[in-house]
C-alpha cells in the first residue's frame, strides 16, 4: 500500500473503558488503510492530597508512583490486545496526567484526526460525554467519535464497517 504523504498520525484517547478500546480498534484499521501511525494517549488526573509518610504507609496503592504505574499497565494492555498480534500500524503509546480534553486536543495539534469512544450515556441516549464534547468544539482536526454498539471488523483494513468511504473530511 502507498503512503498517504501530508496525512498526520491518528490520535486515539483512550481511558480504559470497552468504548476508547473500540475507537481504538477503528482508528488501527484506519490508519491500516491510509499507511499513517497511531498515537495512542492515555489521560490521568492525580487527585492525592497527602501529607508526610503516613497515608503513604497506611495505603501505598494511593501513592502517585503506583497510581501511575496501574494506568501505564493499563494501556499497554489495551494497545497489545487491540493490535491482537498485528504488525503495522506504528504506534506510539503515552501515558500523559492533566485534564483530559486540555490533553488530548494538544496531543492531536498536527493529527489528521482525533478518535474517541463514545459510550451512550448520559442524560439522552447517545449523547456524548464530556471529554468528547470538548475535543470536538476545541481541536484543531477532525474528531471521530466511535458510537456505542458499533462493531469493528478484525483483520485488514477497507472491508466492512472499519473505514469510512467518501467522507470528505477522512478522504
Amino acid at each position: 500500500m502507498i503512503a498517504v504523504t501530508g496525512f498526520g498520525p491518528l490520535v486515539v484517547g483512550i481511558d480504559g473503558s470497552d468504548a476508547s478500546s473500540r475507537a481504538l480498534r477503528w482508528a488501527l484499521a484506519e490508519a491500516r488503510r491510509r499507511s499513517v501511525p497511531v498515537r495512542v494517549v492515555m489521560v490521568w488526573e492525580s487527585h492525592a492530597v497527602m501529607s508526610g509518610p503516613a497515608p503513604l504507609l497506611l495505603h501505598p496503592e494511593l501513592a502517585p508512583y503506583e497510581i501511575r504505574q496501574k494506568h501505564r499497565e493499563e494501556l499497554m494492555r489495551v494497545v497489545r490486545e487491540s493490535l491482537a498480534g498485528e504488525a503495522e500500524p506504528e504506534v506510539q503509546a503515552e501515558l500523559v496526567e492533566g485534564h483530559a480534553a486540555e490533553v488530548l486536543v494538544r496531543k492531536a495539534a498536527d493529527a489528521a484526526m482525533l478518535v474517541l469512544g463514545s459510550s451512550g450515556h448520559g442524560r439522552f441516549t447517545g449523547a456524548l460525554g464530556s471529554t468528547a464534547l470538548r475535543c470536538a468544539h476545541k481541536a484543531r482536526c477532525p474528531v471521530v467519535i466511535v458510537p456505542a454498539g458499533m462493531e469493528i471488523g478484525g483483520g485488514t483494513a477497507g472491508g466492512g464497517e472499519t473505514s469510512v468511504a467518501g467522507d470528505p473530511a477522512l478522504g
